[in-house]
C-alpha cells in the first residue's frame, strides 16, 4: 500500500497473484473501480460461481477463435454490482465440464488467494501455512493424497 517493503506485503503480492493467475484478469482492469477489486471479485464468486470467475485458458479442452471473440466481447459488458450477468459468458459452458477434484482444488487456491490478499496485514495467512496448503492442494489435484 505504498509503505516499506515487508512479509506481509509480500502475503498480499502473493495471494493477489494467485487470483490474476487463476482468473486471467489484472488488478488494473477497467472493470474494477472504487471499492470493487480482484479481491472482491473473486470473494464475490465463491463457491457457486467459480466457473465463471476461473480463466477458460485452464480449461482442458481447447478454446477456439470464436469463443475467445465472444469472451472479449462480453468482458466490457460485465456488471459488478450482478454476478448474475456473468453467466452470459461463453467459456463457463466449457467449465461447467469440470471435474470435481479440479474444482475443490481451484477453490482452494482462490481462497489462499483471498486469505493472502485480505485488507488487513495481520488477518493475512501466514506464508508457512500457505506453501502447506498448496502442497496439499497439488498432491490432490495429481491423485497422490486426499485433500481435506
Amino acid at each position: 500500500m505504498g509503505g516499506e517493503a515487508s512479509r506481509q506485503g509480500d502475503v498480499y503480492s502473493n495471494g493477489t497473484l494467485a487470483l490474476e493467475v487463476f482468473t486471467g484478469r489484472r488488478p488494473t482492469d477497467k472493470m474494477f473501480k472504487d471499492s470493487f477489486n480482484l479481491h472482491n471479485f473473486v470473494r464475490m464468486a465463491l463457491p457457486e460461481r467459480l466457473v465463471q470467475i476461473v480463466d477458460p485458458n485452464l480449461s482442458t479442452r481447447k478454446v477456439d477463435e470464436t469463443e475467445i471473440q465472444t469472451e472479449e466481447d462480453n468482458h466490457d459488458n460485465y456488471d459488478h454490482k450482478d454476478p448474475e450477468a456473468e453467466e452470459g459468458r461463453h467459456h463457463v459452458k466449457n467449465l461447467q465440464q469440470m471435474n470435481a477434484n479440479m474444482h475443490k482444488c481451484l477453490l482452494s487456491v482462490f481462497k489462499i488467494g483471498l486469505a493472502c490478499s485480505l485488507q488487513l496485514p495481520q488477518e493475512r495467512m501466514n506464508m508457512e501455512n500457505v506453501t502447506r496448503e498448496l502442497h496439499h492442494i497439488k498432491n490432490a489435484f495429481l491423485g497422490i493424497g486426499i485433500y481435506g
